[in-house]
C-alpha cells in the first residue's frame, strides 16, 4: 500500500511539473505585461484580386488596431472572431454567398502571424431584378420605362451590393424630378440560390402623389427687392414639381453674392390641390466691401491693390466695383458695373472704364478705355460674349512714339467642362476670341486679332492622384505690317502664364538690345503630369514651348523655344499653392538659366 501511494504521488508530481513547464512556455511566448504585448501581422490567402483584400482590410479590427496589440492570445482570438463575421458580410456584398472562412494562428512566429484562409466559391450573378411601383405614379409610362431599363441593366451582372443599391437609388432620385417628391422605398429583398448561383432582387417603391408647384414666398429681405428674387424662380404655380428647378434656383441665388444664407424649403405639407408651397429664406450679406492687397512677382516687382465694391448697387443685384492697382510695371484705375438678368434671365450687362499705364520691355503705354458687353450663359458649359470698346492710347515702342484711337468689337465663345476652377482633374476648356479693330481717327488701318486656346485634363487613376494636363494656344493677327500695329495689340510669349522658363514677353523677335518686338502670330504648347503624393503635397514635371512670328500665320519651319521644369504643389481648401522652377532647353545668350514662379492655382 505504501508503495502504491508513493507511485501515485510520483505520477501526480510528474503531471504537475509538465503542466507547470507548459504553462511557463506559454507564458514565455504570450506575455501579458504592458511592456511586452502580443504583436502580430495579418495575411490573407485565397482571394482572387487585391481589391477584395483591400475591402477586407478596410473592415478589419485586426488591421485597424494592429498598433494596439492585445495582452493575451484570448484577446487576439476575439478580434479574429469579430473579423470573420465582418468578412463574411463583405464577401456576400460582393456576390460570394458561399464563401468559407477560417484562420491559422502561427504562434511561434515573431511577430505572431494571423493567416485568414478564404475559399471564395462562385461569384453569384443577378438572375432577376424586379421593381414594383405603387402609388399614383405606378401607371406612369415614363416611370415604368425607367424602372424596366434600370432592372434590365442589372440582370446578368456579378452581384455587388453597391450596384444593387445604386440602381434603385437612381429611381428614387429621378422621381422627384418628374413630379413625385414624396417617393419612398417600401421594401427590398435579396435571395440567393446556391444551386444556380443566381441572385433574385425585388424592390417595391411608393411613388407618392403627383405634386405641382404652389405659391412661392420670400422672407428675410432688407435692401434686396422681392421682385429680384421672384424673377429668378424657374417655375409657375401649377407646373409639375421638379427638384432640379429648386436646386437651380438655389445655385442662382448663391451666385448673386448677395446672401450669407440661402434656404429653399420644399418639404412643407401639400395644400388641398396637392401643390407644394415653396418658402425661400434669405439672409442678406453686407452690400459694401473695402479691400486691400499686396503682391510680388519677379517680372512686375512689388505691388498693391485697393478696391471698393457694392454688390447691390440699385437694389436689383447690380454690382459696382472700383479698384486701384499698381506695381512696378503697371498701374491702373478701373470701374466695373455688372447688371444681372439683362433683358433675359441668362444674360448680363458688363460696363467698364479704365485708365492705365503699362511699362514693359516691349513698350510704354498710356491708355484710357471705355467698354461694354452682353454675356449670355447658354448652359452650364457654354458661354458667349459680344461687346464693344473705345480706347485712346499713347504708345512708345522701340521704333516710334504714336497715338491710336481704336474702336473694337470683341466676340468670345467659351466651353468649360472641367470639374474645378483652380485644380481641374478632368474635362476640357476651349476659348475662341475674335476682335476686329478700326481706327476712329484714321491713324492706322483696319486689323483683326484672333486668339484660340484649348486645355484638357485626364485623370490616370480612379482617385485622381495622377492627372495629365495639356494646353495649346494659337493666335493670328490680320491687317497691316507689324510696325503699323499698336505694340500693345501684338502677340508676345514667355512668362508664368505663357512659356515658363523664359522671361516675360522674351520669346519671339527681339531688337538689337534684346527687347521684345512682338509679332502677328503665336503658338504655345504645354504638357504636365500632376502627381499627388499625399493629401497635402504633390509634384508636377512639365514641358512647354512655342514662339512668336512676324507673319500672320505661325511659321513652323522656324525654331520653337522649349523649356522644362519641375513644380511643387501644396494643396489647400481654396486651391493649390504652386512653386515652379523652369529651365530653357534651347537657350539663347539673352536668356537666363532658370525662372521661378509662385502663385495660387495650377499653371493652366
Amino acid at each position: 500500500m505504501a508503495y502504491c501511494a508513493r507511485m501515485i504521488g510520483f505520477v501526480f508530481w510528474l503531471v504537475a511539473a509538465v503542466i507547470a513547464a507548459d504553462g511557463a512556455a506559454v507564458l514565455a511566448q504570450e506575455p501579458n505585461s504592458n511592456a511586452d504585448k502580443l504583436s502580430y501581422k495579418v495575411e490573407f490567402t485565397g482571394l482572387k484580386d487585391s481589391g477584395l483584400e483591400s475591402q477586407l482590410r478596410d473592415h478589419s479590427d485586426l488591421v485597424r488596431f494592429q498598433k494596439e496589440p492585445p495582452a493575451s492570445i484570448w484577446e487576439l482570438r476575439a478580434r479574429i472572431s469579430r473579423d470573420l463575421d465582418g468578412f463574411a458580410t463583405v464577401l456576400r456584398s460582393q456576390g460570394y454567398f458561399g464563401a468559407r472562412l477560417s484562420y491559422d494562428l502561427l504562434r511561434r512566429e515573431r511577430p505572431v502571424v494571423v493567416r485568414i484562409r478564404t475559399v471564395l466559391g462562385p461569384q453569384f450573378t443577378v438572375g432577376s431584378y424586379e421593381v414594383d411601383l405603387v402609388g399614383e405614379g405606378a401607371q406612369s409610362e415614363p416611370l415604368l420605362k425607367l424602372a424596366a431599363e434600370t432592372a434590365a441593366a442589372q440582370i446578368g451582372r456579378p452581384h455587388q451590393n453597391s450596384e444593387i443599391v445604386a440602381a434603385y437609388s437612381a429611381i428614387l432620385s429621378a422621381l422627384p424630378e418628374q413630379g413625385y417628391p414624396r417617393v419612398s422605398l417600401d421594401d427590398r429583398r435579396i435571395e440567393a440560390d446556391h444551386l444556380t448561383s443566381l441572385v433574385s432582387v425585388s424592390v417595391r417603391i411608393d411613388t407618392g402623389p403627383l405634386v405641382r408647384f404652389g405659391e412661392t414666398s420670400v422672407e428675410g429681405l432688407d435692401r434686396v427687392r422681392e421682385g429680384v428674387i421672384l424673377k429668378e424662380v424657374p417655375w409657375k404655380p401649377g407646373d409639375t414639381f421638379d427638384r432640379r428647378k429648386v436646386e437651380s434656383l438655389r445655385q442662382e441665388l448663391v451666385a448673386m453674392n448677395l446672401f450669407t444664407s440661402v434656404n429653399i424649403n420644399s418639404d412643407d405639407p401639400l395644400d388641398g390641390d396637392q401643390r407644394q408651397p415653396i418658402k425661400i429664406s434669405l439672409e442678406e450679406s453686407k452690400r459694401r466691401t473695402i479691400g486691400v492687397g499686396a503682391t510680388f512677382s519677379t517680372s512686375k516687382g512689388f505691388g498693391g491693390e485697393v478696391f471698393w465694391e457694392n454688390r447691390n448697387f440699385r437694389g436689383r443685384g447690380e454690382n459696382l466695383l472700383l479698384s486701384l492697382k499698381a506695381n512696378e510695371q503697371k498701374q491702373s484705375a478701373q470701374a466695373d458695373f455688372t447688371k444681372p438678368r439683362f433683358l433675359r434671365p441668362d444674360q448680363k450687362l458688363l460696363l467698364g472704364v479704365e485708365g492705365l499705364r503699362d511699362d514693359t520691355d516691349a513698350f510704354l503705354e498710356y491708355t484710357g478705355k471705355l467698354e461694354g458687353a452682353v454675356e449670355r450663359q447658354i448652359n452650364t458649359r457654354w458661354k458667349v460674349r459680344l461687346g464693344g470698346e473705345l480706347a485712346y492710347s499713347d504708345i512708345r515702342d522701340q521704333e516710334s512714339n504714336r497715338e491710336f484711337f481704336l474702336f473694337g468689337v470683341p466676340a468670345l465663345v467659351e466651353f468649360d467642362s472641367s470639374d474645378d476652377l483652380l485644380d481641374p482633374t478632368r474635362g476640357l476648356r476651349l476659348s475662341a476670341e475674335v476682335t476686329p479693330y478700326l481706327s476712329v481717327d484714321g491713324g492706322s488701318d483696319f486689323f483683326t486679332v484672333i486668339d484660340l486656346s484649348g486645355r484638357a485634363y485626364w485623370p490616370l487613376d480612379a482617385e485622381g492622384r495622377f492627372v495629365a494636363a495639356a494646353r495649346v494656344r494659337v493666335g493670328f493677327l490680320f491687317g497691316p505690317g507689324t510696325d503699323d500695329i499698336p505694340a500693345s495689340k501684338r502677340f508676345y510669349a514667355g512668362g508664368g502664364a505663357s512659356i515658363r522658363g523664359f522671361k516675360f514677353q522674351r520669346v519671339g523677335p527681339l531688337d538689337e538690345e534684346g527687347d521684345p518686338l512682338g509679332g502677328r502670330s503665336v503658338v504655345e504648347l504645354g504638357a504636365e503630369l500632376r502627381i499627388k503624393l499625399t493629401e497635402s503635397w504633390g509634384v508636377v514635371p512639365f514641358i512647354e514651348g512655342g514662339n512668336v512670328f512676324d507673319s500672320s500665320y505661325p511659321d513652323f519651319s522656324g525654331t520653337l523655344r522649349w523649356a522644362g521644369g519641375i513644380g511643387l504643389r501644396y494643396y489647400t481648401a481654396f486651391g493649390p499653392i504652386r512653386l515652379d522652377v523652369a529651365f530653357p532647353i534651347n537657350q539663347r545668350p539673352v536668356d537666363e538659366d532658370f525662372q521661378i514662379y509662385i502663385s495660387i492655382g495650377q499653371s493652366f
